[in-house]
């Protein structure tokens, strides 16, 4: 099939990827969990600071776990996705000013503020993805998924270079307000192009009630539910906890910001060649692909002892992890029956939001026990491996109707 180009609405979607991704990298990646985990070990001693950032990451998911589904069925049947993400990344933006405001001399406070972000970001993802596949047709959803994790990449490596400049500069509050302001103007486009779907069943009880029930019937989206909520498990410790990792190793702040930041150009055309290589092999294959070299990634990471290991690791990531991430996007679209888009798509932010909770917290849990973050590192590759295994019993839509 011919690469087709994006439509306006299209290209308005994928923009909020680019704005996004300015948290996801500076607060949850690359800026803010070295400084925080700085912080905390200049007050209670190494490594409790890299232990606490793996609380709060788990903190950060856990609070929208149990409003997540409620939220999407209520988004369903009130037509509310763009009024209720407008709310969010309105309580985003201010948590990002909060953040910067505390940390310099209150560093638990600042990281109450980024659970408030978390969450904002979190919920706030339940309506940009359920918005997929209002705006795509189905032989287009690789295309457009691989495109908004690709424009993601490149706005997140800017509102990074962006931060990192005032923060050196002395001026931390303007460093994570900046993040905020990022978040809210370049969602704009969403909001002029993107148009909301018609309402659903009135009664949002309703609604989950019956998009569970339609899950449960499709054996194959359940059992893609349990694959990706191990992998992705994996996936997002890795995103979470690196420049923590790193920090704690005495890997210098500039080599994990420009290694993150090469990562995320690398990551650029990887994940647009993921989404045109979907045509021909399938999401499922290159998914799996992806999951080996995060496998190879966790090996190396536990025996990690120089800088340029962490870049090469960086770049190893930046491959794959933006074409894992849209595929599976893109692939558990195809499951979705209409008028349950952001109820099924809440089931599938649930599934990524308990890999958001289990991964950190599996990290915390082993690097206390060894009082060394080498093992939170290995015990994150049993992710890789559960994850892979049961999604290879996951058949794509057209491939049939039972399991490999």
């Amino acid at each position: 099939m011919p690469v087709r180009k994006l439509n306006p609405r299209q290209w308005a979607w994928c923009w909020y990827d680019w704005a996004n991704s300015a948290f996801a990298l500076v607060c949850m990646t690359a800026l803010l969990p070295p400084l925080l985990v700085q912080a905390a070990n200049r007050q209670l001693g190494a490594p409790a600071g890299t232990v606490a950032w793996g609380w709060l990451a788990t903190a950060g998911l856990a609070a929208s776990l149990a409003v997540t589904p409620l939220l999407g069925a209520f988004m369903d049947s009130r037509a509310k996705r763009r009024q209720m993400l407008a709310v969010l990344i309105a309580s985003g933006a201010v948590s990002c000013g909060l953040v910067g405001f505390f940390l310099d001399g209150h560093w638990l406070w600042a990281g109450v503020a980024y659970v408030l972000g978390a969450t904002a970001f979190v919920l706030g993802n339940v309506a940009y993805d359920s918005l997929l596949v209002g705006i795509a047709l189905r032989d287009e959803l690789d295309q457009v998924s691989a495109w908004g994790y690709s424009l993601g990449y490149i706005g997140g490596a800017l509102a990074l270079i962006l931060a990192l400049s005032l923060w050196r500069g002395g001026h931390t509050f303007w460093a994570f307000a900046a993040v905020g302001v990022w978040w809210a103007v370049f969602s704009l486009p969403l909001f002029a192009l993107v148009p909301e779907p018609p309402a659903g069943k009135p009664r949002p009880w309703q609604v989950l009630r019956e998009s569970f029930a339609r899950l449960k019937q499709n054996p194959n989206a359940f059992r893609f539910l349990l694959a990706y909520w191990l992998y992705n498990d994996g996936i997002g410790t890795v995103i979470k906890m690196a420049g923590a990792y790193g920090g704690e190793l005495g890997i210098p702040l500039a080599h994990l910001v420009g290694a993150l930041l090469v990562a995320q150009l690398v990551g650029v055309p990887a994940t647009l060649a993921f989404g045109w290589g979907a045509r021909r092999v399938g999401c499922k294959k290159l998914i799996l692909a992806a999951l080996l070299v995060y496998l190879a990634v966790g090996l190396w990471g536990a025996r990690l002892a120089h800088a340029w290991e962490f870049w090469v690791l960086a770049v190893a990531v930046g491959l794959v992890q933006g074409g894992a991430q849209a595929l599976s996007r893109s692939l558990f679209a195809r499951f979705v029956p209409a008028g349950a888009e952001a109820a099924f798509f809440s089931f599938f932010d649930v599934s990524a939001r308990l890999a958001g909770i289990a991964g950190p917290a599996v990290f915390s849990v082993a690097t206390q026990l060894a009082n060394s973050p080498r093992a939170g590192v290995l015990a994150t590759t049993a992710f890789f491996l559960a994850g892979g295994w049961l999604l290879l019993r996951v058949a794509e839509p057209g491939e049939g109707d039972g399991a490999r």
